[in-house]
């Protein structure tokens, strides 16, 4: 959709760690004497921290590229990128770029992540990652396009068009003959996908396969995004059908969601809840909002969780549990700075190379005309596109953003297109498409659609999972499948490996939320799964509870969460730690309630794994 911006933040905490100042070099010459800087290609780099991986050394730099190929008059700016290279200096197989999504993320900052997907292909393998004109490190947009999509587009003067994906291929492109790697092997995450899919129509000889992982297509796509409506349907039911007790006696989510809106679109209910910033907030439960609750649930697993249950709530007289989801939803993390996300830049993007439901070279009073004739036409033809939600309540939503364009300015130098195949079809390249069953934002129709441009191409759907697999993969499937593919092409397409993608255990749904609970131990098990969500959600390392009461996070492996008087439940304040691998999944509890000690251990990543503390003697 317009953007396709990943608007979640890994969890994943970047560990530190110091590297050994060695010389390593590509083309296999021996490991020199410790060295601060060295020659790749034509470009000299220096020795950085930016990405730590064992055996490798990681080496940084820029190189120069014009903002326009074909005006010098708009200069040039400098491409930040990072090369982590074997230190034994031995690069025996293709290099693998690594493209981050947004529009908006620079990729240096995921190099770690992408370094540990990779672990063990990188003996014998560089990893480059650079940071997309607009993003981290190069000349990063600054503008934030909530305020105004005019200002931000003033802001950029002369350079507002310069910032199609097309050209970001050919920086790439540039970077890579540069550096003299030669053909790679490209992964491409969410929006990285595009880039990806540009990159290998527009330079075929410098790629040697594609992974796509949360894709969606360059071109055959429309304005409308029709298969979100019907992803989202069924993520839902797939989750409460799949958890038992959930979806009996006429409470599947869609049809407690149905009966919800019915409601609120006659009296919207309005009530304080805390949110993913440690604060309060007051929230209503519109169609507009419960729009982007529904819809983001595709950026993890606390909104599959946790939607069911808040609806029977709220439909019962409790709003909280579904506007504390509302408020999450809601959180802006405003000191995030432009070299980690660029919403501006994300605009830039959409602005020039996504469909549109008008003609981007016509005046704004035209294109206004246009979207109003397309959205009474649509509505028409096909108004539960978007179902349980109307079609105006999807595009007044942040979710929806057809309209997101219409205050663009005309570009005439660089006009608007899809920044498909130049001829129309797509190179033969060996390509691997990765869906989350339960994505909403790059649906597996999406990553189908991609997959049949492509002469030889697999999808893979991972069962139970949301956008993007491959990275901070906790499961260890679809992560392994890409080193496969990297390493044997013709094996994964023949069908070989991936079948732990079907393995992945559901997302359970939470039964109920009672106001108040009287089963103590139940009570706690309760309380520390909902900590865990609430951590998975939070812009920072703090928050608060449901009814009262606050929790703060420290470390990591394990990461370790301290709840003070934490209420799930109004009668039940819990206090205490609860300790919880993000890779391994595995819960540790020792807390306190009512005077009572408890304590139990699970593994949160496993159904049925005994997810149970006891009352200690």
């Amino acid at each position: 959709m317009g953007g396709r911006v990943t608007t979640w933040v890994l969890t994943v905490t970047l560990l530190a760690a110091s590297l050994l100042a060695s010389g390593a070099v590509i083309g296999g010459a021996q490991a020199g004497p410790a060295v601060a800087t060295k020659e790749v290609g034509s470009l000299t780099l220096k020795s950085c921290d930016e990405v730590t991986s064992p055996g490798s050394l990681t080496w940084c730099g820029t190189v120069k590229r014009p903002w326009d190929p074909h005006d010098d008059s708009l200069g040039s700016f400098d491409l930040a990128f990072a090369l982590v290279l074997p230190i034994s200096g031995k690069v025996s197989k293709p290099a693998v770029v690594g493209l981050e999504g947004g529009p908006g993320y620079g990729s240096i900052a995921s190099g770690q992540i992408y370094a540990e997907m990779l672990q063990p292909l990188l003996a014998h393998r560089a990893l480059l990652v650079a940071d997309q004109r607009g993003t981290g490190r190069s000349s990063p947009v600054d503008c934030d396009y909530d305020d105004s999509i005019s200002a931000c587009a003033k802001a950029l003067g002369d350079r507002f068009d310069l910032y199609g994906t097309e050209l970001v291929a050919d920086d790439l492109g540039a970077l890579i003959k540069a550096l003299n790697l030669g053909v790679v092997d490209v992964y491409g995450d969410s929006y990285g996908t595009f880039v990806a899919q540009v990159f290998a129509s527009h330079h075929p000889d410098l790629v040697r396969s594609l992974v796509l992982d949360g894709a969606y297509p360059v071109t055959g796509e429309t304005a409308w995004y029709p298969t979100q409506g019907a992803a989202m349907r069924r993520a839902y039911t797939v989750v409460c059908e799949r958890t038992k007790g959930c979806g009996e006696d006429k409470t599947g989510t869609m049809q407690l969601l149905t009966r919800l809106l019915t409601k609120i679109r006659k009296n919207v209910v309005s009530v304080r809840a805390p949110g993913a910033d440690d604060k309060m907030h007051n929230v209503k439960l519109n169609p507009q909002n419960l729009n982007d609750v529904a819809f983001g649930g595709t950026y993890g697993p606390t909104t599959y969780r946790e939607f069911n249950a808040s609806l029977r709530a709220a439909l019962a007289g409790d709003p909280l549990p579904l506007g504390r989801l509302v408020a999450e939803s809601q959180a802006k993390t405003v000191d995030e700075p432009v070299s980690v996300y660029s919403p501006g830049l994300q605009v830039a993007v959409s602005c020039h190379d996504y469909p549109q439901l008008f003609d981007m070279a016509q005046s704004r009073a035209i294109r206004k005309s246009q979207y109003d004739a397309a959205v009474a036409d649509q509505i028409k033809v096909d108004p539960d596109v978007y179902g349980p939600f109307k079609i105006r309540e999807y595009l007044k939503s942040d979710f929806g953003t057809q309209p997101l364009c219409l205050p663009w300015p005309i570009a005439t130098r660089n006009p608007w297109q899809l920044p498909g195949p130049p001829g129309g079809n797509y190179p033969d390249i060996p390509t691997l498409v990765l869906s989350g069953e339960l994505d909403t934002i790059t649906t597996p129709a999406e990553g189908a659609m991609v997959a049949a441009q492509f002469a030889r191409a697999r999808q893979v759907i991972v069962a139970n999972s949301t956008h993007v697999n491959a990275m901070g993969d906790v499961y260890k499937c679809a992560s392994q499948l890409v080193r496969d593919f990297f390493t044997d092409q013709d094996a994964v397409l023949a069908g070989e490996g991936g079948q732990c993608a079907a393995a992945i255990p559901p997302i359970v749904a939470v039964s109920e939320y009672p106001i108040k609970n009287y089963d103590l131990e139940e009570g706690v098990t309760q309380t520390a799964f909902d900590v865990i969500d609430r951590y998975l959600q939070a812009t920072g390392s703090k928050g608060l509870g449901l009814r009262g009461g606050s929790w703060s996070a420290r470390e990591w492996a394990p990461i370790v969460i301290e709840l003070e008087d934490y209420r799930l439940y109004q009668n039940l304040p819990v206090s205490g730690t609860v300790r919880w691998n993000y890779d391994t999944g595995g819960v540790e509890v020792r807390a306190k309630a009512l005077g009572r000690t408890f304590a139990g251990n699970w593994n949160s990543y496993r159904v049925g794994a005994g997810a149970h503390v006891q009352e200690l003697g």
